[in-house]
């Protein structure tokens, strides 16, 4: 991705996404890098920035819309395991099964080989 996504402002939330279609469902992969110089850390905490975990779930928000225009309706289950810090490269990977009403998601975010986030989500065709 390059510059920030209308939908995405002020934050931009995914550096790269990769998506592949597996039948009727996708498997996304999204990456950022922690930068905490990002005017949305200040403050999360002053001299150590962490990546909130709000900011996570936006992540899973704007892989899914810039890969099928969907939005996010019901956060199902979220736990955050690990924080994700200043330089630290978030690699979330998700499997998105198409529903009669949209998507449900499954996501887990790493970092290495620790898993910082668990998400399932459900999201909705965006209208328009």
């Amino acid at each position: 991705m390059t510059g920030i996504p209308a939908f995405a402002a002020p934050l931009r939330a995914v550096d790269t996404l990769d998506v592949r279609a597996s039948g009727d469902d996708l498997e996304l992969v999204a990456q950022i890098t922690v930068d905490g110089k990002e005017p949305n850390l200040r403050g999360h905490f002053p001299g150590q920035a962490v990546y909130p975990g709000v900011f996570v779930i936006e992540t899973l928000e704007q892989a899914m819309r810039e890969a099928v225009g969907a939005r996010l309706s019901t956060v199902r289950s979220v736990r955050f395991l690990a924080p994700l810090l200043d330089g630290d490269r978030m690699v979330l990977t998700a499997t998105a099964k198409r529903t009669p009403d949209g998507w449900d998601v499954t996501g887990k975010a790493t970092l290495g080989e620790t898993t910082t986030a668990k998400i399932r989500a459900s999201f909705e065709e965006a209208a328009g």
